[in-house]
């Protein structure tokens, strides 16, 4: 029968993200210090029609696609049904603030896909088979499109990503250790594991058929599956407000380029008003000078035709006619 929980509304989440996604106390996170509204409101009752105990059910493949791919968490593996775990709060944070990234990154009009966490992919492994929908899904640009009528991909997601959150150890497991064999073996190029406690957060590229963990000594990932996308990995966890990324040299190739465009905009305009208004105070200075020196000239020829009109009537006071 159906099963009542207590899960997020991502929709709600999303409308009040302003109020709590930037925030870098993580004490911001309990009840008492959240706003009201995201507190009543941000938690629903869901009724599910589906059963989570049908975690380990056997299923043939077409069962799989025809009762359980659609509207349920399930993923499916060699024949087993495997049951995605609910996000937490933070997980969410995590992924909210990761995917405002993405948001920017896709701003640049790149010629990826980013496909969501309800779309699947197939892998056929050398001991069986898999059907996997990663919590993010990358498809570059040589690689093959999804189309607007499918709901699975037909071939290898080019980067993979998954959130981990208060999971059971079994469920860690098969993020990090069985979903990391199946990717590498599949050929998924990159794989990110982002763990909202750190311990668990990875990032993996394949290399000559085998995954490489990235370790950047300068805290920056960059990925060759999405060119030019890069961010600092302290980032995911303090979650800071995309505008102070904006002068970042890691982000600001990317991050608010049109707020940053229409700033630089401004700033232009401003300068061309600045430089306009100090040329019209020089034209009005050098107006203001040369109406000076002409006041002056015509003060002299005043006072020497006082003085010329002064010399002549003295001269004809002593009968001097000129």
């Amino acid at each position: 029968m159906p099963v009542r929980q207590r899960q997020f509304s991502h929709a709600l989440l999303e409308r009040y993200t302003q109020y709590v996604l930037f925030q870098d106390d993580e004490q911001s996170l309990k009840p008492e210090r959240q706003p009201k509204r995201v507190h009543n409101n941000l938690v629903e009752s869901v009724i599910t029609d589906y059963d989570l105990s049908l975690e380990g059910k056997q299923v043939t493949e077409e069962e799989y696609w025809d009762k359980y791919y659609t509207d349920t968490p399930y993923e499916w593996n060699n024949g087993i049904l495997e049951v995605k775990p609910l996000s937490d709060f933070r997980s969410n944070l995590l992924r909210l603030w990761f995917e405002a990234l993405l948001h920017e990154f896709r701003n640049m009009r790149n010629n990826f896909q980013q496909i969501s966490y309800e779309i699947g992919f197939n892998m056929h492994l050398r001991k069986g088979k898999s059907i996997r929908k990663p919590d993010i899904g990358f498809v570059g640009p040589k690689s093959l499109k999804m189309q607007e009528d499918e709901c699975t991909y037909k071939g290898i997601f080019d980067l993979c990503v998954e959130f981990l959150s208060d999971s059971k150890p079994s469920e860690v497991k098969r993020d990090t250790e069985q979903k990391f064999k199946e990717y590498e073996e599949a050929g998924v190029k990159d794989f990110f594991i982002l763990d909202r406690n750190k311990t668990h957060t990875a990032f993996y590229r394949l290399k000559n058929d085998r995954y490489e963990k990235l370790d950047p000594s300068d805290g920056i990932i960059r990925s060759e599956v999405l060119k030019d996308f890069q961010f600092r990995i302290k980032h995911l966890y303090s979650r800071p407000h995309l505008d102070s990324l904006m002068d970042d040299p890691v982000y600001q190739h990317y991050v608010k380029r049109d707020k940053r465009m229409a700033e630089k905009k401004v700033e232009i305009e401003k300068k061309r008003a600045d430089a306009e208004k100090k040329r019209a105070d020089a034209e009005k200075k050098r107006a203001d000078a040369e109406k000076k020196r002409a006041d002056e000239k015509e003060q002299l020829l005043f006072k020497e035709k006082e003085r010329s009109e002064a010399y002549r009537k003295k001269l004809a006071e002593l009968g001097i006619i000129i």
